[in-house]
């Protein structure tokens, strides 16, 4: 029995042995394959557009947000309480300057305005009247002054006694006073012809208060008021917002960076309404105070808006210089590599072994705000230093590169990265 187990442990070692031995001849002969293989295996280049690192205008900017103000904006109110006779406007309809928007009942006006202008030729009449006495008093003072005359030329030959000189006398004072009554009349009836004319243009405001006009041409807000409804004095009737080609655009700088902007400048702003691209603006308007509690400067600006495409109360990302043009180096945006380990970029240039093929080398950089499609580099390259652009996603430390022109296919054959490609290593090589 014993025989038996000594025997089948020795036939497991002996087979044991055979495999191994079998297995590492299969390695062994695997690996100098691979290896043969790999050796008769070609580098294959990545394609990528290179560029230089060049210098690029820019002027330091700060990011602001602004509010869209339309040029002039009312809120339309009723002066008198009335009720309403008629609505001229539906909502968000433009109205021109001069429309009637509302009218107010005006029954008790409009009879008013008879019975003043009744009151008018009343007086009118009146006046002509007392006019005409006054005329009468005057001839009535001129033939007293005659006889007068006459009396006194008599009583110097003793042709008339004296006491008919004072009787003259006596007429001429009382025709003289007779007069200046009438001349009285006059001014009285005149003040109370001119009192009823006011009572007139009185009455005729009221009326023309009672309906209510558009200022200018505007587009008006949503209407809420309707025939029949009574409005008490001040109430709201609608919001109008001039339209105009152009439109204010109010945005605010802190005080420290306001002797840096100035009535003419140009600056830019950034919205989804006006498109893919930045829009000019230009300062037109510098608050003359800080704000107490933010310590800010109201600035304002004029955007072109005949598309309409602005609308009061909007908000506008605003981009404003805040310092000088400065020439700082920049690289296409396409040629940065972000990562965990730090901003990077590739540098092209000789390989070392053959000065004749190109190789990648990973460049650690510090940069700064884009430039359009460039971005800032602050630090880790030299102006000339050339980089890779487009195809730069496909490069690792040390691929071998194949420079194609701007527009250029970076894809295909010479295109096909090696494994690891798309994994940058955190070399810091300068």
């Amino acid at each position: 029995m014993q025989l038996d187990t000594k025997r089948v442990v020795g036939i497991g070692v002996m087979f044991g042995l055979l495999a191994v031995t079998a297995g590492g001849v299969a390695w062994w002969r695997h690996w100098m394959n691979q290896s043969a293989v790999q050796q008769q295996m070609p580098e294959m280049p990545t394609a990528v557009v290179t560029v230089s690192a060049e210098r690029t205008a820019w002027r330091p900017t700060a990011r602001l947000v602004g509010n869209v103000v339309a040029k002039r904006s009312v809120m339309v109110s009723n002066e008198l309480a009335g009720v309403v006779e008629y609505v001229g406007f539906d909502s968000g309809v433009t109205v021109d300057a001069g429309e009637e928007l509302l009218r107010l009942d005006a029954t008790s006006e409009r009879a008013d305005l008879v019975a003043a202008q009744a009151a008018v030729r009343l007086a009118e009449a009146a006046l002509e009247v007392a006019q005409a006495n006054v005329k009468v008093a005057e001839v009535d003072v001129r033939f007293a002054q005659a006889e007068l005359e006459r009396n006194q030329q008599a009583s110097q030959s003793a042709a008339v006694a004296r006491s008919d000189v004072d009787r003259a006398a006596a007429n001429l004072d009382r025709a003289r006073a007779d007069m200046e009554r009438e001349r009285a009349t006059v001014q009285r009836v005149s003040a109370e012809l001119d009192q009823s004319r006011a009572r007139v243009t009185q009455v005729q405001a009221q009326i023309a208060k009672k309906t209510i006009r558009a200022p200018f041409q505007a587009r008006a807000g949503i209407r809420s008021t309707h025939p029949g409804q009574y409005l008490a004095e001040g109430s709201q009737v609608v919001a109008l917002q001039e339209i105009t080609p152009d439109i204010f655009l109010d945005f605010a700088i802190p005080q420290e960076q306001i002797s840096r902007v100035k009535v003419g400048d140009a600056v830019q702003a950034v919205s989804e309404v006006l498109g893919a691209e930045p829009v000019t603006i230009t300062v037109s308007a510098i608050d003359a105070t800080v704000d107490s509690g933010t310590r800010n400067v109201r600035v304002r600006g004029v955007v072109d808006n005949s598309a309409g495409r602005l609308k009061p109360g909007m908000f506008v990302d605003i981009s404003v210089p805040v310092g000088d043009e400065q020439r700082m180096l920049t690289v296409p945006s396409t040629a940065v590599r972000r990562a965990s380990f730090g901003d990077h970029v590739f540098m092209v240039g000789p390989d070392p072994k053959d000065p004749a093929k190109q190789r990648a080398r990973q460049r650690l950089v510090k940069l700064g705000p884009a430039v359009g499609n460039r971005t800032i580099v602050l630090s880790g390259l030299n102006e000339g230093d050339k980089v890779a652009a487009d195809g730069s996603f496909k490069l690792f430390e040390g691929a071998l590169v194949a420079e194609v022109p701007a527009g250029g296919a970076t894809g295909g054959p010479a295109g096909s990265a090696a494994p690891g490609a798309g994994e940058p290593q955190p070399t810091a090589g300068k």
